[in-house]
């Protein structure tokens, strides 16, 4: 059953809003530090453990996993074991992964993936739900509107999150350095990169086009990041509040229907909004899964090395960073819907970019640190609106909410991950896309 050792009752909340502030920064803290390990990592799946695409099939397997579990597992590990808790005992699940790329094989990656999958749902839904309700706690305090508030609590929540981006990948970049033994010149040809990248034309020799780093710096890399996921998951225990309503009082004198919960999830579904928001949700697995495996892959790992995946990632949580704050005040005085459309607009923009740039004959290197960093300002965009959206649309029922969120969007990055290995970044004719671009910037191929 929940622990209450130090829970603090609703009451005390309501009364403290040095108490609401603090927890906001602890768990955005916590987030910091457990995700610059676990995100730079997943960013080099593609790149660092490409042998028979076995980085990203443990990707696409995490959130297979997820996908599962969130029909049901998150409110029930919540329910029993209480948000402090869940939180905890996930973050070890992410430790595991990390240490399995030490020897990254299938038998290695694969049951760690699971394990992370199976986590990551309650995770995330404990996240969510613990800033919706103390945002309602602050709302009550300071008088402001309860959507006003929890759209600036997971503003300042992503802007927190998001710097674990740009240290992990500074991290990365630091250490890790590829093989001087290897021919640059050969890797470093351009002709089969970017939107030429088809793995399904490399026959086995997909590991040519990749710089690769030493063993060394792999396992230096992991136990740096083994380390942070440590720190953070010490914070929570010490420094993490629990509260405690009346309402979870009385339900934790009750017997629990495993079952129940899991329909409570599954009925989420017929909600109208939750359907209506559905292919936005999708979208932001979509969306990270390309940037951080595809992009990084074919573009900068690819044209570059795997050291300067980390570089590129960079800027993308720089801006991602920045704009999480800014989507989270702008809000307030132009709405969501020009939020939306800002985002989308960058993300068509940078699609076309991409799609008409030809790295062979390009010396603009900045180029493959501008289309993450501007991606990354439209993803601001997205994670912040949406998780908002379920926190004031769904406040009656957050648990089922957030899991729908975990589940939709894990679904938009298994299919994304699951594709990585197969799909050609263009699949058009040559000869047809060359006459598009030609048709719009005079350039002839």
């Amino acid at each position: 059953m929940k622990s209450t050792n130090d829970a603090i009752s609703e009451r005390n909340w309501a009364n403290s809003g040095y108490l609401i502030h603090k927890n906001l920064f602890v768990i955005g803290l916590a987030w910091f530090l457990l995700f610059t390990a676990f995100q730079s990592m997943a960013n080099l799946q593609s790149s660092l453990n490409s042998d028979a695409g076995i980085g990203t099939l443990s990707l696409s397997t995490i959130y297979i996993t997820l996908v599962i579990s969130c029909f049901f597992w998150p409110p029930i590990m919540i329910n029993y074991f209480g948000i402090k808790n869940t939180i905890i005992t996930s973050q070890f699940a992410y430790l595991v992964f990390i240490a399995a790329n030490t020897y990254p094989k299938w038998y290695t990656l694969i049951p760690s993936a699971i394990l992370l999958g199976i986590f990551a749902g309650p995770l995330w839904t404990a996240k969510c739900t613990y800033l919706t309700e103390i945002a309602g706690f602050y709302a009550n305090i300071s008088g402001e509107s309860n959507e006003a508030v929890v759209n600036r609590f997971f503003g300042i929540f992503f802007s927190m999150f998001q710097m674990s981006q740009i240290v992990g990948n500074l991290i990365s970049s630091t250490i890790l350095k590829p093989e001087v033994s290897q021919s640059m010149e050969k890797l470093r040809s351009r002709d089969s990169c970017g939107f030429n990248d088809c793995p399904t034309d490399q026959l086995g020799n997909q590991e040519d086009q990749i710089i690769k780093a030493q063993l060394s710096t792999v396992y230096t890399l992991c136990l740096v990041y083994i380390l942070l996921g440590f720190l953070s998951i010490i914070l929570i225990r010490i420094a993490l509040n629990e509260y405690k309503s009346n309402k979870m009082l009385s339900d934790s004198k009750k017997d629990v229907d495993n079952f129940s919960l899991f329909i409570s999830t599954v009925k989420q579904l017929k909600n109208k909004n939750q359907i209506l928001i559905l292919p936005l949700t999708l979208w932001l697995g979509f969306s990270l899964a390309f940037i951080g495996a595809d992009y990084t892959k074919s573009f900068v790992a690819c044209s570059k090395g795997v050291d300067y995946v980390g570089y590129a990632m960079i800027f993308f949580g720089l801006l991602n960073v920045i704009g999480s704050y800014l989507f989270g005040l702008l809000v307030k005085y132009v709405g969501r819907i020009p939020c939306f459309l800002t985002a989308a607009i960058l993300n068509y923009f940078l699609i076309f970019v991409m799609m008409s740039w030809q790295l062979n004959r390009t010396e603009n290197d900045y180029v493959f640190y501008l289309i993450p960093a501007l991606w990354g300002l439209a993803d601001s965009a997205w994670q912040t609106q949406v998780n908002s959206i379920y926190g004031v649309l769904f406040k009656s029922n957050q648990e089922a909410a957030f899991s729908n969120f975990r589940l939709w969007e894990s679904v938009g990055f298994a299919v994304s991950y699951a594709y990585s290995n197969y799909l050609c970044m263009f699949s058009l004719p040559t000869s047809t896309f060359g006459d598009l671009v030609a048709a719009t910037n005079g350039t002839q191929y």
